[in-house]
Parts: structure tokens; C-alpha cells; sequence
């Protein structure tokens, strides 16, 4: 029988926890590593209605890029919505387990997926964490575009609805980018260091947007759910090892949308 830690065990040889970001608490989340395994469900956030997917498919280990708990619960009072899905999860025998930034930062992980969905090329190591591990990736367009038809080129190779374009010129030409996945805005002046044409991250905060347009700094932000594409990635890995190891394990991927934004267009 399969148990949790032989998963974890093929997962960590790929995203070890010990490059993740100072602070980030991945690895496991709630359950136990001995808990046999029969299903496996992949998810970008573990939300009240991903739980509730898991529970109606059997479920009993979830994989998720965000972690569950990035802040400790200081009860488990079930009058709070968040403390009430920790109960579904422990009361359905359900164990979570989470892979960020040590996602990010990994050879052939979430930044290296980014940059292939991107086709960008000659890609190489982009911002430098305090560990020395870069936490994301640059490259080069497969030809020059003006940043507005840059902006579209991110929105059409990301497949999502919208993408806010940050720029002071809409025809500046751009041709190498930089980018972190999820929330990277604090990383913008490194794409100015490095020379880059455009940097491409989400959640860029007001203020911080008229800072990037003063220092000439081209920006697409697609948002934070394109890192959709983690659970994906790691179902396809987790398909290849269950065959190669004889897991005999079931995987699935969520089909929820954990986007708290509705694009009105």
C-alpha cells in the first residue's frame, strides 16, 4: 500500500523543502505521513469547495502549490469558516501537503513551466533569493513586440480573460522579459538592473506601478491565478512516477476555480 511519505518522498527529490523561501511554510500541512494513500488530488489553493471535491471523490491526499496554512490558527473554533474546513479535512482523514516557492525555484519547476507557457528563449536564473537560488526566470521574446501587443501576447499565452499593462510608452519594442510567478512585485528593480525591456508578475500594488513607469519599466500583470498551471504540471509528474513506481494510486486534478476575481470584460 502506498503512503503518504513515498509520495512525498519522489516530490521532495524534485522541490526539496529546504530551498524554499525563508519563511514559507511548505511541506506537510495537516495529517500524517504513515496515512495510506488511494487517491491523490492536485489544486492551486486548498479552499472549502477543493475540500469538499476531494471528500465527494475519495480523495485523501491533496496537493496544493499554495500552502493551507500560512498563518497559525490560534483555535479550532468551527464558527470560523477557515477553522471549519481544517475539521473536513482531519474529519475525512485527509492529509494536505504543499509545494511553493520551493516550486519556483526548482530546475524544471513553476518558473521553468512559466517560461515554456511564454516561449520565451535562451532563458536563464532571474532574481537571486537569499539562498543564492534564483526565484525566477528570464528570456527572450520569439520576436520584438510593442509592449501593448506584448500585454496580449501574455494574456493569449496564459490563456486567461485580462492583463493590466503598466507601461509609460505603448509602443516601446520589447524583447527580453523577466518574471515571477504569483506575487513578485518587489523584485521589479532587478529587470531594471538586468536591462530587460518588460518584467511580468501579479498583484502589482498601485504606488508601485507609478514607480515602475518613472524608472521606464514595462509591466504585465496577469494576475495571480496563472499559477493554475502547477496543478497540472504536477499531476502529469505524479501520472509518470505512479507508473515508473507502482504507486497504484488514482489522480486527479481540481477542477475548482479558486479565483477569488471575476473578470468583467
Amino acid at each position: 500500500m502506498t503512503k503518504v511519505k513515498d509520495i512525498v518522498a519522489r516530490l521532495r527529490q524534485d522541490f526539496p523543502e529546504e530551498i524554499a523561501s525563508q519563511g514559507d511554510p511548505v511541506g506537510l500541512q495537516i495529517g500524517s505521513l504513515k496515512q495510506p494513500v488511494t487517491k491523490v488530488l492536485t489544486t492551486l489553493d486548498v479552499r472549502p469547495q477543493v475540500v469538499t471535491e476531494a471528500i465527494n471523490q475519495g480523495a485523501n491526499l491533496i496537493i496544493s502549490h499554495h500552502p493551507l496554512m500560512f498563518h497559525p490558527a490560534r483555535n479550532l473554533d468551527f464558527a470560523d469558516p477557515q477553522n471549519a474546513m481544517y475539521g473536513q479535512i482531519i474529519a475525512h482523514g485527509i492529509t494536505v501537503y504543499s509545494i511553493h516557492t520551493n516550486s519556483d525555484k526548482a530546475q524544471n519547476g513553476s518558473s521553468d513551466w512559466q517560461a515554456e507557457e511564454l516561449g520565451l528563449t535562451d532563458v536563464e536564473p532571474f532574481c537571486l533569493d537569499d539562498d543564492g537560488i534564483a526565484i525566477g526566470r528570464k528570456g527572450k521574446l520569439p520576436q520584438a513586440m510593442t509592449a501593448y501587443d506584448f500585454a496580449y501576447y501574455v494574456k493569449q499565452k496564459m490563456n486567461i480573460k485580462m492583463a493590466r499593462l503598466i507601461t509609460a510608452d505603448n509602443q516601446q519594442l520589447i524583447s527580453t522579459v523577466g518574471f515571477i510567478c504569483g506575487d513578485g512585485g518587489k523584485y521589479w528593480h532587478q529587470a531594471v538592473v538586468d536591462g530587460l525591456d518588460a518584467f511580468i508578475t501579479g498583484d502589482v500594488y498601485y504606488h508601485t506601478g507609478h514607480d515602475m513607469i518613472s524608472a521606464g519599466l514595462t509591466v504585465v500583470d496577469p494576475g495571480h491565478y496563472t499559477e493554475k498551471l502547477f496543478k497540472d504540471r504536477i499531476y502529469n509528474l505524479l501520472q509518470k512516477w505512479n507508473t515508473e513506481l507502482n504507486w497504484q494510486v488514482q489522480i486527479a486534478v481540481s477542477q475548482v476555480s479558486t479565483n477569488p476575481f471575476q473578470d468583467l470584460i
